[in-house]
């Protein structure tokens, strides 16, 4: 009888990427093995990471991150292309990951990406790991796209977000989705009506009774947000808008056979010192689904 190849389909979701690892993590705690990762944007980060067995290492590291240390790993750019050359940041990736070619990997890896000269999305699955990751990572405005065979490319969350598709095609029977973004409308609603510190996200979530009144009492006296936002809020949000849409066109025709979404909405764009919470989210989701994930154990 022919063993099946569970899939992994890691999402877009900029700094909730690291509740993959608490995805990855309780799905082996509960002996689900998976043959084939796919990833797109930081789950092509995090995927390689799992696919070359360095996943704890990742999760010992980000784990570590304060504020400063992500500042820190920023390097602004005043180039043409992006706000962050990038260097930083992926060269301790590339230091942590110990590989440099899909090849070196124990588990079959894929990572999507856009190719920003035809609007079509890009599978890499061999050659430079390396480049693969930047290449999907690369969100328009914030970093600089990747040269690659005569091409530019981006951040493949513009074209497949969640790709399902790509794990698929790399030979999985199942495909077990990771969805980051299906919350992003909570902070639409928050950045675009009151102007919220992270604390003030918290205590909403939190059925805090003096922020809901806070925030009830703005609508009907300001009228409109006393507040513009940031361009970094502006262009992340407008992204995270095209990529729920696109998303839910993909998934209405391919749909996969278990989604994971996280929630962690108190968690924004660069908020990656913040991977103890994400991760815990990525646990419980797993957990909440852990009905529908009961054959996928017994068929191991």
């Amino acid at each position: 009888m022919r063993k099946i190849k569970i899939g992994l389909a890691l999402g877009a979701g900029a700094a909730k990427g690291w509740a993959h690892i608490g995805v990855v993590n309780a799905l082996q705690k509960r002996g689900i093995e998976v043959d084939i990762v796919a990833g797109c944007s930081v789950g092509a980060l995090v995927g390689a990471a799992f696919a070359s067995h360095r996943l704890p290492a990742m999760e010992h590291w980000v784990r570590s991150f304060s504020y400063w240390d992500v500042i820190r790993l920023m390097d602004l750019s005043w180039q043409r292309g992006g706000l962050l050359r990038g260097e930083r940041v992926f060269n301790a990736v590339g230091q942590l990951l110990k590989i440099d070619d899909f090849a070196d990997c124990s588990l079959k890896f894929g990572a999507v990406t856009t190719n920003l000269s035809t609007g079509r999305e890009l599978w890499l699955t061999k050659g430079d790991i390396h480049q693969a990751i930047r290449a999907s990572c690369s969100m328009p405005g914030l970093l600089a796209p990747v040269w690659f065979d005569g091409y530019w490319l981006v951040d493949g969350a513009l074209v497949n977000p969640v790709p399902i598709s790509l794990t698929r095609a790399m030979g999985a029977d199942i495909v077990i989705a990771v969805d980051l973004q299906h919350d992003a409308h909570l902070m639409q609603q928050d950045l675009f009506s009151v102007h919220n510190t992270h604390e003030d996200v918290n205590n909403a979530v939190a059925g805090n009774w003096r922020g809901r009144l806070r925030e009830r009492i703005n609508k009907v006296i300001l009228k409109k947000p006393n507040f513009t936002p940031t361009a970094m809020e502006i262009m992340s949000t407008s992204i995270q808008m095209l990529e729920n849409r696109v998303k839910r066109n993909r998934m209405a025709s391919d749909p996969p056979d278990v989604l994971i979404q996280p929630y962690c909405p108190q968690i924004s764009t660069l908020d990656f010192h913040r991977a103890s919470e994400a991760i815990e989210a990525g646990r419980l989701a797993v957990e909440k689904q852990i009905d529908i994930l009961a054959p996928l154990i017994k068929n191991k």
